[in-house]
């Protein structure tokens, strides 16, 4: 059945792929935007565009407060958008949100599930992210508020660049790699990483659209279907460049000594965190198929970036 669904953030790499698939799927879109991202996009013919800024009260009270919406899509929300979002749009049936499972770490289980504490500040979780999470359940809770919050694992795909094994997203290390350079790392190779395709994302938000009843109140992880090592991950890249490059060892904290941009916190600390995690509760309840693995999704952002010229 059709619904009339508010995309905002609808220029950006995810939103724009939610209002895409939501289009095809047949319902009625409405993309939000401040129409600041000079960004490559996707085709969003069919999309409905609103210029306007989801932080401005005034905006959600005048403007998409009047609007006739069945679910509101987020995918980079904050505590003060969603409590002017609980305030001012009660005529929205389901709101969906974009969280991230680097809310788990570090992983006390193999697959981490849906049930795996998160609440806590860790030395190394989004506790941030932690926050307005519990946030959104309590207001579900209290006040019957419909949230939904998906939890992606690191993104891959067309349209950023990849993850690499100095903990971000540096396309200096791909670079290296394609020049056939030395490159040092700390020794990594038998790390979990889990990563899902942004298209793949952007299914689950709308084939959750389905499910209004099953998915309000409720967290699901999306990530692709298994687990790889950080070993095999930089082999796909390796092979898929074409690579002669010589891979050194060194401890992650003495990185900075040879690379000063390369940091622990939030980059080395978290890539050294395992991550395995299970996506059946997802699958059962609104059908979520990822499409790609990791190594897949991870050659199609390093095509992008050659693509593009990145690389």
């Amino acid at each position: 059945m059709s619904k009339k669904i508010l995309v905002l953030g609808a220029t950006g790499e995810i939103g724009g792929r939610i209002a895409r698939l939501a289009v095809d799927a047949g319902h009625q879109v409405c993309g939000v935007s401040r129409g600041l991202n000079h960004r490559e996009q996707v085709d969003l013919t069919g999309v409905e565009m609103l210029i306007g800024d989801k932080s401005d009260e005034t905006f959600v009270r005048d403007k998409l407060a009047k609007m006739d919406i069945d679910v509101l899509i987020d995918s980079v929300p904050n505590i003060k958008n969603i409590e002017s979002y609980s305030k001012y749009l009660k005529q929205v049936k389901n709101f969906f949100f974009c969280s991230s499972t680097g809310t788990f770490v570090p992983l006390q289980y193999f697959p981490a599930d849906e049930k795996h504490p998160w609440r806590d500040e860790t030395a190394v979780n989004f506790y941030s992210q932690s926050v307005r999470d519990a946030y959104i359940l309590e207001l579900w809770k209290k006040e019957k508020f419909p949230g939904t919050i998906f939890r992606p694992t690191n993104i891959i795909g067309q349209g950023r660049v990849p993850l690499e094994l100095w903990g971000a997203r540096d396309i200096e290390f791909f670079r290296k790699l394609k020049r056939a350079e030395t490159i040092t790392i700390a020794p990594c190779e038998h790390i979990m990483v889990q990563s899902g395709y942004n298209w793949d994302l952007a299914s689950a938000f709308v084939k959750a659209i389905d499910q209004p009843e099953a998915v309000r109140g409720e967290i699901f992880i999306i990530s692709c279907k298994h687990a790889i090592t950080l070993g095999q991950y930089l082999q796909t890249a390796i092979d898929f460049l074409g690579s002669k490059s010589n891979i050194e060892h060194c401890p992650a904290e003495k990185l900075k000594d040879i690379y000063p941009e390369v940091t622990m916190k939030f980059r080395m600390d978290f890539l050294l965190q395992p991550m395995c995690l299970d996506i059946s509760k997802a699958e059962k309840t609104f059908g979520y198929a990822p499409t790609r693995t990791t190594q897949e999704g991870l050659i199609e952002a390093l095509q992008w970036c050659k693509n593009t010229g990145l690389l």
